[in-house]
C-alpha cells in the first residue's frame, strides 16, 4: 500500500469497511471488529491507529501478527483467515488487516456474538439477519471464492495455454494478450476480476503453495503394518493439482512390487495395484477435499495396504453408505469441472464406484471407506507378496 493510500484511508476516518483500532485493543474488542467484517463485506482493519486517528503504531509487530493469527484461530468461530501486511506510516509501524467477505457466515466471537458492519462501526446482528446469512452461504463453493493477494501475473501462461489446447484445441498463442487470458480465465471461474480463484491457482498458478500452503500432497512408506515403524520414504508434492497428481503417480509406482510380462511380443509391466485404481483415488482426493482447511491430502503406504486421508467431512447430508451407492455432492465444482475438461474425470459422480469395481477385477480386498471428524479415508489393500 502506497503512503498517499494509507494517508487517504486515515483522513477519511472509520467507515463501513475501514476500523482502527490500538496496538493495546482487548481480544474480545479485536475478535467483534473481526467478526462484523467477516459477516459483512470485508473491509480494512489498520492496527496502531486510535479512534480519533492519532498514529501511535506498533512496537513489536511480530507479536502482533502473532496475536490477531491467534484471535482468528481461537476467539472467533468458525475459524477464519487474512491477510495481513506491514506498514509505515509518520514513522510508526502499523498492521495492516485486510478480511474478506467470510466463507462461513454466520461468524460469531467465542461469546457467542454475531456482529456485522453498520456505517462507522458494528452492531449485533439481528435473528433475521443471522437466518438470511445461513441461506446465502449454503450456494457458495470454497474453490470459487476469490484470493485478494493474486492478480494475473501468477499464472503460469505456460500451463494455462496446455489447458487450453488440451481441453479446447486451442493452439498455443505466444500473441495472446493480457486482456485476451483475463477474459477466459474468467469465464473458466479461474479468476474473479483482477484476482484469482482458489480453482484457478490451484489449476493455473505459478507458486500455488505461496497463497494455499496446504494445498499439497505428503507421501510417507512406512516399515511395516503401523504408522508407529520406521519411515522408509517421505516425500512433499507441491504444484499444480496436475503435477501433484501425476508425481504421486509416479512415486506410487516406485513403491509398488510388479510383474514383467510379454503380451503381444510387447513387454507389460503389471503392478499389484492396478494404476487406473490408483488415478482414481488420487484424483477423488484432489478434487473432493476440503481446501479451506490447513492441511494437506496425506498418502500413507504400508506393508499391506495404501491410505489416502483427504482432509474434511464428507458434504452436507452423504454418507459412506451412500457413496457406495454412487451418490455424490461437489464440493468444489469449479475444480471438478476443469479436472474432467482434462478428461482425469468424468462429473457423473462414479468415482468410488470405479474404484470398489476395479479393485474387485484385480481381486483385491475391498477398500474401506471410512469417515472420521476431520478426514474421509480411502484405504486400498495390497495383494499378498
Amino acid at each position: 500500500m502506497t503512503p498517499e493510500k494509507l494517508q487517504q484511508i486515515i483522513t477519511k476516518g472509520e467507515t463501513l469497511q475501514t476500523e482502527f483500532k490500538s496496538a493495546r485493543v482487548h481480544p474480545d474488542a479485536l475478535a467483534a471488529a473481526l467478526v462484523s467484517f467477516l459477516n459483512t463485506a470485508g473491509g480494512v482493519l489498520l492496527l496502531g491507529v486510535e479512534d480519533d486517528r492519532t498514529i501511535t503504531g506498533i512496537d513489536d509487530i511480530d507479536a502482533a501478527y502473532q496475536r490477531v493469527e491467534k484471535i482468528l484461530a481461537n476467539n472467533i468461530t468458525p475459524q477464519a483467515t487474512a491477510h495481513m501486511e506491514t506498514v509505515e506510516y509518520a514513522e510508526k509501524t502499523l498492521l495492516k488487516i485486510t478480511i474478506p467477505k467470510g466463507l462461513d457466515r454466520p461468524y460469531h466471537t467465542q461469546r457467542g456474538q454475531c456482529f456485522v458492519r453498520v456505517n462507522a462501526g458494528k452492531r449485533l446482528a439481528s435473528r433475521e439477519e443471522i437466518r438470511r446469512m445461513y441461506l446465502a452461504i449454503r450456494a457458495f463453493y470454497y474453490d470459487e471464492s476469490t484470493l485478494l493477494d493474486t492478480k494475473l501475473s501468477d499464472i503460469d501462461i505456460q500451463a494455462f495455454d496446455d489447458f487450453l489446447n488440451l481441453a479446447y484445441g486451442y493452439p498455443k498463442d505466444e500473441t495472446r494478450t493480457t486482456a485476451e487470458r483475463s477474459r477466459l480465465l474468467n469465464n473458466l471461474k479461474a479468476m474473479h476480476g483482477e484476482a484469482l480463484t482458489v480453482a484457478g491457482l490451484l489449476f493455473f498458478g505459478e507458486r500455488p503453495q505461496d497463497h494455499l500452503p496446504t494445498a499439497r500432497m505428503d507421501f510417507a512408506r512406512f516399515a511395516g503394518s503401523t504408522a508407529g515403524e520406521m519411515i522408509l520414504d517421505h516425500k512433499t508434492l507441491n504444484g499444480q493439482l496436475s503435477q501433484q497428481l501425476f508425481g504421486m503417480e509416479d512415486l506410487l509406482r516406485l513403491h509398488l512390487s510388479n510383474k514383467g510380462n510379454i503380451r503381444e511380443f510387447e513387454p507389460e509391466t503389471r503392478y499389484e495395484m492396478p494404476l487406473e485404481m490408483l488415478r482414481e483415488v488420487l484424483v477423488n482426493a484432489l478434487v473432493h477435499r476440503d481446501y479451506s482447511l490447513s492441511a494437506p491430502i496425506r498418502i500413507l503406504m504400508f506393508d499391506d495396504r495404501l491410505e489416502v486421508h483427504s482432509p474434511g467431512c464428507l458434504p452436507n447430508s452423504v454418507t459412506v453408505e451412500n457413496i457406495r451407492a454412487g451418490i455424490h455432492v461437489e464440493r468444489n465444482p469449479i475444480i471438478l469441472s476443469l479436472m474432467a475438461k482434462l478428461g482425469l474425470m468424468t462429473r457423473l459422480g462414479t468415482g468410488i464406484l470405479r474404484i470398489l469395481r476395479l479393485a474387485s477385477e484385480a481381486k483385491l480386498p475391498p477398500p474401506d471407506l471410512v469417515e472420521t471428524e476431520t478426514e474421509f479415508v480411502v484405504t486400498l489393500y495390497r495383494s499378498p507378496q
